[in-house]
């Protein structure tokens, strides 16, 4: 399980926008697939509740 926090929507679609333009990560991505070690994955985005404070 990972928690990735983000500012916003778009801090998020932005930082995701510049991972899937990264030559290197789209060549993780093709050897991950071809190793066939995910099953599943399940993204789910959360917002903090009213007494989280971040570090």
């Amino acid at each position: 399980m990972h928690i990735w926090v983000y500012e916003d929507a778009a801090d998020r679609a932005r930082k995701r926008a510049a991972m899937q333009a990264d030559p290197e990560w789209i060549e993780y991505l093709a050897m991950s697939a071809e190793a066939g070690h995910l099953v599943s994955q399940e993204n789910k985005l959360m917002v903090p509740a009213p007494f989280f404070e971040l570090p």
